[in-house]
Order: C-alpha cells, then structure tokens, then sequence
C-alpha cells in the first residue's frame, strides 16, 4: 500500500481518533504517525475507531485488512482507507 494518501483522509481519521482519545484522561496530543496505542488508545478504542472509520467513510474493511499494521497509527489507518476505497487492498 504505497499510494499517496489524500489529507482529507487523514484529517478525517484523525478527528475520529481525538474524539475517541477524549474519552480518557491524560491522553496527550497526537501526530498522524504517532502509534495509537502509545498515545492511550486500548484495543476496545482500536475497534471503535475501526467501526467509526468504516462509518465515516462508507466502506466495509475487508477481514484481510483487519491487523495491527494497518491500525498502527492514523496514517496506516489512511493508507488502508485509500487501498480499500480504490480496491487495491
């Protein structure tokens, strides 16, 4: 998954992920390439975020796609988005 990943993706996943990181206290500001779980995130906020993503961006995340990698930080999560959106996953 190599493509070019659209800023509007990114920031669109990124709202989703600070919206379920306001949930927790003492959870700091993030980068898009930080790792989620090494901002707070937990693996139920993990699955959240993926149900959120599948919402926001009208896609069905492919089982095949479902792996740590591509949940590792906003910006794996847009390259995914990407791939899924266009079929290149």
């Amino acid at each position: 998954m190599s493509q070019i990943v659209s800023s509007e993706v990114t920031d669109r996943a990124m709202a989703l992920a600070r919206d379920i990181a306001a949930q927790h206290d003492g959870i700091r500001e993030f980068r898009p390439g930080d790792a989620l779980v090494d901002v707070g995130l937990t693996s139920l906020d993990l699955v959240n975020l993926m149900l959120a993503i599948e919402a926001e961006f009208d896609i069905m995340i492919p089982p095949t796609c479902l792996n740590p990698q591509n949940f590792h930080s906003i910006e794996a999560i847009s390259r995914m988005v990407e791939a899924v959106r266009t079929g290149a996953h």
